[in-house]
């Protein structure tokens, strides 16, 4: 397998192959969000033959990247998502040192999962049959592979269990309800502003350019951070974040001393994280932060996602566009139509006792806050949910953000558990 390049339909084959194999090992021990993204990956992988087209790949390794970050390091939801990531990068750039990265993350995979006497060779003797299974034409390559890498993967997951080296009932996390007392809430789709307002460059560099923020920044005096007042913005755009706030003219048009604008043109966004800071948040300035947003322009999908301040001076305008599951809010419990008690966090959650659901509508709100709710709140969810059903919401959802997602990854995304 090392120093073979492979045409893109074959490497998508070879890609879902060692993927399905693996699968009923991460269905039996890996967490829910892990599951449901990894069957997600491999239906992609398999559509049209393997032949994976390149936004898929990028979507693919980006949200796997996400959600591996997201887990401790050196856990077996973290070694899933990478071989995710391996997989997709290996698809998109079918040459021999993606495929060589991902031959070796499977076959030690298999090797550390295995007993003493499985060092992963049958991982590797597989590759070597997937390989050679590629050489007929795809549609009769994909049905070969497909059914020979399922069975394969169903033997091993069993022999796995029947050497006791198969966790069934990985432990869950704690579900993590976010504070519903902020003005906007994660999944919130919003429109944001700010009018352009006049300051002067206080530094130009190579790289950046710093500006005096105009709106009166208060320095805190107890502060561990010596500010000065000013806030760099880099010449390349390209080599930093996305953020909100832009300079007129650019930073690459200014000197030092010359006289520019910062604002934010109109944009639409939508939420991605919220904060609470408990005890408020020490940046330097005054007054310091007890709640923060994260945002993101529409259309975009992961990338790192800009903090905006609700507290300061400056004249930041948003208004709510969307709200998925507007007539709920964060830790509310309701009974949905199959009679089950779950409970929502935002936008799109609901967790019943074990583990992640997707509710039945109509739905009835049963306590908020943790009391009986007032009638005009269980008025409003059982009218919000009485046509339609949840799959509905989350398409409206990504109608509304524009984000490049499909109905399950939005969800892993945003389930933090």
């Amino acid at each position: 397998m090392p120093g073979t390049t492979l045409l893109p339909w074959q490497a998508g084959l070879w890609v879902a192959g060692c993927l399905e194999r693996l699968a009923p090992y991460v269905h039996a021990c890996g967490t829910l969000r892990a599951a449901a993204f990894y069957r997600d990956s491999v239906d992609a992988f398999w559509t049209g033959h393997g032949e994976l087209a390149a936004p898929d790949a990028d979507r693919i390794a980006a949200v796997g990247a996400k959600l591996r970050a997201l887990c401790d390091e050196y856990s077996a939801e973290a070694q899933i998502f990478e071989v995710i990531v391996r997989a997709a990068e290996a698809a998109r750039q079918p040459m021999p040192e993606p495929m060589e990265q991902l031959v070796t993350r499977t076959v030690d995979l298999w090797s550390e999962l295995g007993s003493d006497d499985d060092s992963g060779d049958r991982e590797a003797q597989a590759q070597r049959d997937t390989l050679a299974m590629t050489q007929q034409p795809p549609a009769q390559a994909a049905a070969q592979i497909r059914i020979v890498s399922a069975r394969l993967g169903a033997e091993w997951a069993a022999r796995l269990a029947n050497h006791g080296l198969l966790n069934a009932d990985p432990k869950r996390p704690e579900i993590v309800i976010p504070p519903h007392d902020l003005p906007y809430q994660v999944g919130d789709v919003v429109a944001v502003s700010c009018p352009w307002t006049p300051t002067v460059t206080t530094r130009a560099g190579k790289y950046y350019a710093a500006v005096r923020w105009p709106w009166g920044a208060v320095l805190d005096p107890d502060s561990a951070y010596l500010p000065n007042g000013s806030v760099a913005f880099p010449v390349d755009e390209s080599t930093e974040p996305w953020w909100p706030y832009q300079l007129r003219p650019p930073a690459a048009e200014l000197d030092e001393g010359d006289r520019c604008a910062v604002g934010v043109p109109p944009t639409r966004c939508y939420v991605v994280r919220s904060n609470r800071y408990d005890p408020p948040m020490d940046d330097g300035f005054l007054p310091r932060l007890t709640a923060s947003i994260a945002l993101l322009p529409v259309g975009s999908g992961y990338a790192d996602a800009a903090d905006v301040w609700l507290e300061r001076a400056e004249p930041f305008e948003m208004k709510l566009l969307h709200r998925p599951y507007g007539a709920l809010r964060s830790g509310d419990t309701v009974d949905d139509a199959d009679g089950r008690l779950l409970q929502f966090v935002p936008p799109f959650l609901f967790y019943a006792d074990n583990g992640r659901v997707r509710p039945a509508w109509p739905l009835a709100l049963v306590t908020r806050d943790g009391v009986t709710p007032p009638s005009d709140a269980v008025d409003a969810v059982a009218t919000a949910t009485a046509v339609g059903g949840h799959a509905d919401e989350i398409a409206r959802w990504l109608t509304y953000s524009e984000a490049p997602y499909t109905a399950t990854i939005a969800e892993e995304l945003f389930d933090e558990t």
